[in-house]
C-alpha cells in the first residue's frame, strides 16, 4: 500500500498534477513534496490516547521529530469497530503549550478522530525530544527569521499541522472528507493561516488568535523589534491576513472583548476577510488553553457541519437609523437572550476598556430592535440560543472611537 501510495506521489510530481485537496498549497512557501505525504510514525505510548511521533519536514539535515497524541471512540472503548466513517478533528496549541491529550479525549468522546501535536520540539511533559525543533533557552522563536526557511519555526509549525491532518486523514475509519481544524491563541494564528492553505478542512475556529498582528496586538512589539527586512518577511509569509481571503471552507471566530493578546480593531479586519463566518465574542472571556477550549461553540459549530447538527444562529441584515438598530436572527431553536454590548470608553488602549451589556427583546425569535447607547464607540448584538451557545454580530465602530 505505501509503494503504491509513494508511486502515486512520485507520478505527481514528474507531470506537475497536484492531489485533490491540496490545491492551496500549491504556489505557497509549503508547496514541497514532503508536505504531501503521509508521514511516518512509531507508537510510544497505548491508553485512552496513542502517544506518537511523527516525521515532520527537513529541519537541520534530518526529518523532524514531532510528538502527538491522537484518539477516537473506539480507541476509548478498546472496540475499533466504533469507528466507522467518523469525523476528525485537529488540534492546535498555543503558546507554552503541548499535545494535550485532555484536549484529544475530549473530542474523542464526542465521536471524533483526534489528533493535537506538540510544535516546540517536546513530549507531553514539555521535554525536548531527539530530532525535535530546537527552542533557544526553552523559548519559542515565534518571528525568528533565519537564512534557512526550515529553521524558521512559523514554518514548521504550519507544516506539522498539514501533516498531522495528512496523517489523521489517512487512518482506517477516519472520513476523510469530514475534518475540521481549531487552534487556540497562537494556535489560532496559525489555524488562521491554515484555512487559506489547506481547504480540505471542511470547518475551522481559531480561539483569540487572528490577523493583523503588525498593526495592533500583543505581538507587535515583538515583530517591531526586527529588522525592517525580517518583519516585511515575517509579515509576507505568516501573517494570517495574507490566507484568510482565500479561506473557502466556514470560520468560527471566538475571543473576548478585552483579550490582552489579540486586539479588537486586528480581530474585526481579519473576520471580515472571510465571507462564510460566524463570530463568538465575549465579555470577560479569560485567555488560556481551558478556557479557549471550553467554549461549547466550537463544538456544536465544527459539528453543524460535519455531522449536519443544529447550527449555531446568525445575526444578519443588520440596519442603524437615528440610533436605533434592527436585525434579523437565524435560528433553528428558541433564542433564551439577546444583548447590546457596547464600550463607550475612547481609551487608546482597546483590551483595557469597560464593557457594558444591556438585554433587549426579540419579536417571533427572528427580529431584534433596539436603541444603541448616544455615548457608545464600540457595540455589538448577540444572542444566547437555549442550549446556552452564543454568537455575535459583526463589531459596529462609531465616528469617534
Amino acid at each position: 500500500m505505501l509503494t503504491k501510495y509513494y508511486l502515486i506521489i512520485t507520478i505527481i510530481f514528474i507531470f506537475g498534477i497536484i492531489p485533490e485537496g491540496y490545491s492551496q498549497i500549491k504556489g505557497t512557501i509549503w508547496d514541497s513534496k514532503d508536505i504531501y505525504k503521509v508521514p511516518n510514525y512509531k507508537v510510544l505510548s497505548k491508553d485512552s490516547a496513542i502517544g506518537i511521533v511523527y516525521e515532520g519536514l527537513n529541519y537541520k539535515g534530518h526529518a523532524k521529530n514531532v510528538f502527538a497524541y491522537y484518539s477516537s471512540p473506539g480507541i476509548l472503548t478498546g472496540n475499533k469497530s466504533e469507528d466507522k466513517k467518523i469525523p476528525a478533528v485537529v488540534l492546535v496549541h498555543g503558546g507554552g503549550g503541548t499535545a494535550f491529550k485532555k484536549w484529544v479525549l475530549l473530542w474523542a468522546k464526542k465521536g471524533y478522530f483526534a489528533i493535537a501535536m506538540d510544535l516546540r520540539g517536546n513530549d507531553e511533559t514539555k521535554k525536548h525530544i531527539e530530532g525535535g525543533f530546537d527552542e533557544p533557552n526553552g523559548l519559542t522563536p515565534y518571528f525568528t527569521i533565519t537564512e534557512q526557511l526550515n529553521e524558521q519555526w512559523m514554518y514548521q509549525a504550519v507544516a506539522d499541522v498539514i501533516l498531522a491532518h495528512n496523517l489523521i486523514r489517512s487512518f482506517n475509519g477516519v472520513d476523510s472528507n469530514r475534518t475540521a481544524l481549531t487552534g487556540i491563541s497562537w494556535g489560532g494564528i496559525i489555524s488562521s493561516t491554515l484555512a487559506g492553505i489547506d481547504n480540505r478542512f471542511k470547518a475551522v475556529v481559531p480561539v483569540y488568535g487572528c490577523g493583523y498582528l503588525f498593526q495592533n496586538s500583543a505581538m507587535k512589539k515583538e515583530l517591531d523589534k526586527l529588522d525592517e527586512r525580517s518583519r516585511d518577511t515575517w509579515i509576507k509569509q505568516y501573517d494570517p491576513s495574507n490566507y484568510l481571503s482565500k479561506a473557502k471552507m466556514p470560520m468560527l471566530f471566538i475571543n473576548g472583548t478585552n483579550d490582552g493578546n489579540f486586539f479588537l480593531d486586528s480581530y474585526a479586519k481579519s473576520y471580515d476577510l472571510v465571507r462564510n463566518k460566524k463570530l463568538s465574542v465575549k465579555i470577560g472571556l479569560k485567555h488560556n488553553h481551558a478556557y479557549g477550549w471550553g467554549n461549547n461553540e466550537i463544538y456544536s459549530f465544527i459539528n453543524s457541519y460535519l455531522n449536519h447538527t443544529v447550527p449555531l444562529p446568525s445575526i444578519d441584515n443588520i440596519q442603524t437609523k437615528k440610533g436605533h438598530a434592527i436585525a434579523r436572527v437565524n435560528s433553528q431553536l428558541p433564542i433564551a437572550n439577546v444583548y447590546i454590548n457596547y464600550t463607550t470608553d475612547t481609551l487608546k488602549s482597546l483590551k483595557d476598556r469597560c464593557w457594558k451589556q444591556n438585554e433587549v427583546t426579540i419579536k417571533n425569535n427572528k427580529w431584534i430592535t433596539t436603541t444603541v447607547p448616544a455615548s457608545a464607540t464600540i457595540w455589538y448584538l448577540s444572542v444566547v440560543d437555549k442550549r446556552g451557545l452564543q454568537v455575535s454580530a459583526d463589531l459596529q465602530w462609531s465616528v469617534v472611537q
